[in-house]
């Protein structure tokens, strides 16, 4: 699959999953939607990142496109070891 095609398919899903999020919410009180939302992604992001490449964390910093110490922290962060 090409990347764009990838990024496609990435941003659609993400936009329909928003979208039901918001119908079930309802009336809902909430805010700070942002962080919600990246505290809900980041963890099995960087979880399934691991698994991808077989825990070398060197390699998934790289495809994650952060640095080896800032992986380090967010798996501390989430208790992912």
């Amino acid at each position: 699959m090409d990347q764009n095609k990838s990024k496609r398919l990435l941003r659609e899903f993400v936009r329909q999953e928003v979208k039901e999020y918001f119908k079930k919410i309802d009336g809902y009180p909430i805010d700070k939607v942002y962080n919600l939302v990246i505290g809900e992604v980041e963890k099995p992001l960087i979880e399934e990142t691991i698994k991808y490449c077989a825990g070398n964390q060197s390699r998934a910093s790289e495809l994650l496109g952060i640095s080896r110490g800032t992986l380090r922290k967010k798996m501390k962060q989430y208790g992912i070891f």
